[in-house]
């Protein structure tokens, strides 16, 4: 294939058209240059275009109907989504399959591989609670790593999409790990553990080992970082998202609810399994020996308020987490996230 041919095809399959003349040639020059084909790619899919016309995975035609394979799993709602319902733990663990079966996950309509004002947020929050080394989960082709390894943290990320290891970036392409986190093997702990938006598309049955697996890998006077969906009120973050769903309203703030919210083809929305309480969240962890810091997070908090305003809520519901007994130096601390932090968000209020 001639490298004309070859800007052709890039531009047709990722950013689905065909190419402008002035696009056309810059990328031709650079190919032709010797700027490896690798570049160019993630070139096309951190631009804003591309972006910018990325639709959640739940509405993609690939994905089979499982609402018409399973219909008696399902309750209808409206023409807008479906309500699995999962009636015993035997139904998390094949929802868990459908989706790993399906590689519902290699897409970037899940999560994005763009280091954005989100990203340096994340990296500098991490580098704002002292860590010198990260281990992040579900890291994708790793934006927030390749950040933290350019101001010298020691990294690893571990990750389950194929996609993610041939687009990660180059610094830390070798620091990346495939698998499932319970079943790596690892030989050494960290100063921080990074999950974003990613335990909640774990099965909920299985949970208590992976947030057991995260203190193992935690250092003494560590930090984990969780941001997920959490749903009704909380003592630090407010309410970010209402308990909507009548079933889970209930059971209550004391348990994970076994009714899940999908889309029209019964896919659980953004891939969640988890659909649970703060409560339900800090009970867990704190059942593992991970207790939250809330002056950490009243920090944290009061620092991102202009980003959460501009971006929306989501982020908010967030926890950091240490072993309990640890009792960190809170001034220390604090005026380290200030100086990480403050100069990401000056322009923000």
């Amino acid at each position: 294939m001639l490298p004309s041919d070859v800007i052709d095809a890039l531009y047709l399959g990722i950013l689905k058209r065909s190419p402008d003349q002035g696009g056309h040639e810059a990328y031709l020059r650079a190919l032709e240059s010797g700027l490896p084909l690798s570049d160019i790619v993630k070139g096309m899919i951190e631009s804003d275009e591309f972006t910018t016309q990325q639709k959640p995975l739940g509405n993609s035609p690939a994905l089979p109907d499982l609402t018409k394979i399973y219909p008696e799993k399902y309750l209808a709602r409206n023409a807008d989504g479906t309500i699995f319902k999962a009636a015993t733990d035997d139904d998390f663990g094949l929802m868990q399959s459908l989706i790993s079966k399906h590689r519902y996950y290699d897409s970037f309509g899940v999560w994005s591989p763009k280091i954005d004002l989100d990203k340096h947020i994340t990296a500098a929050t991490i580098k704002g609670l002292h860590a010198r080394s990260c281990i992040e989960l579900g890291c994708f082709t790793g934006p927030v790593l390749s950040l933290l390894s350019d101001q010298g943290l020691d990294v690893c990320g571990v990750e389950i999409s194929h996609l993610a290891f041939l687009l990660a970036y180059e610094n830390i392409h070798e620091k990346l790990r495939y698998g499932d986190l319970l079943a790596l093997d690892f030989d050494r702990t960290y100063d921080s553990f990074l999950g974003m938006d990613i335990l909640e598309h774990l099965n909920p049955i299985e949970l208590d080992g992976y947030i057991a697996r995260i203190s193992q890998l935690l250092n003494r006077d560590g930090f984990a970082y969780i941001n997920s969906p959490m749903f009704g009120n909380d003592d630090v973050f407010g309410t970010v998202f209402d308990a909507y769903l009548p079933e889970w309203i209930e059971a209550g703030r004391d348990d994970f609810w076994r009714h899940l919210h999908c889309d029209a083809k019964g896919w659980p929305l953004h891939g969640h399994l988890v659909w649970a309480s703060p409560n339900w969240w800090e009970s867990k962890f704190a059942n593992q020996g991970l207790v939250r810091d809330r002056d950490i997070e009243v920090t944290l908090q009061t620092l991102l308020k202009p980003f959460f305003d501009k971006i929306g809520p989501a982020r908010r519901s967030f926890f950091v987490l240490k072993r309990q007994g640890f009792q960190p130096n809170l001034e220390f601390v604090n005026k380290a996230l200030g100086e990480a932090i403050s100069p990401l968000v000056a322009d923000l209020a």
